[in-house]
């Protein structure tokens, strides 16, 4: 038998005899006369919260004072949008750009403003998951590099620009 397996076993025995003992409890009367009986619970204060941070924290949430990593995922969430508005828009005015001789400059500021906004994202994404204290929120970076190929392969590619980028990744 698996060690989990074996968790899971002495877990499910132990809340066995948990239930059992709140049980008997309730049968004898025990939580009858407990103070704030029919009363709903006081969530208001954190039971694992420090004493001394109690107050500061109070004036904090009474001024919706947000943490600095919840103040990113709001830039995150933004600049994410804001890339993918630029793509969008680009989306919807190049039909009517092809064939215009302005077309493949048009195509590099839409692709060079993507990519600004894709960079400008993945930093704030970094800088998020430096200062969260919770590992398990951590987004994961856009990946830039997929992004603009598929960008390249769906309205064409420049070809100073793939070169530029060659260099660039075999230089790293």
């Amino acid at each position: 038998m698996a060690a989990s397996e074996d968790l899971a076993e002495t877990v499910d025995w132990m809340a066995g005899i948990a239930e059992r003992r709140i049980q008997d409890a309730i049968d004898e009367g025990l939580f009858d006369n407990l103070p704030g009986r029919g009363k709903p619970l006081d969530l208001t204060e954190n039971p694992f919260e420090p004493p001394g941070m109690r107050a500061v924290n109070r004036l904090l949430r009474q001024n919706k004072v947000l943490p600095p990593w919840l103040l990113l995922e709001k830039e995150i969430e933004a600049s994410r949008a804001s890339a993918l508005g630029t793509l969008a828009r680009w989306e919807a005015a190049e039909p009517g750009l092809v064939g215009s001789p302005d077309y493949t400059a048009l195509r590099c500021a839409a692709r060079e403003a993507y990519h600004k906004h894709l960079k400008q994202t993945n930093d704030l994404i970094l800088k998020y998951n430096y200062s969260n204290p919770f590992a398990f929120r951590a987004p994961v970076p856009l990946l830039t590099r997929r992004r603009l190929q598929e960008f390249d392969e769906r309205f064409g590619a420049d070809e100073k620009i793939a070169e530029s980028e060659i260099r660039t990744e075999k230089s790293l």
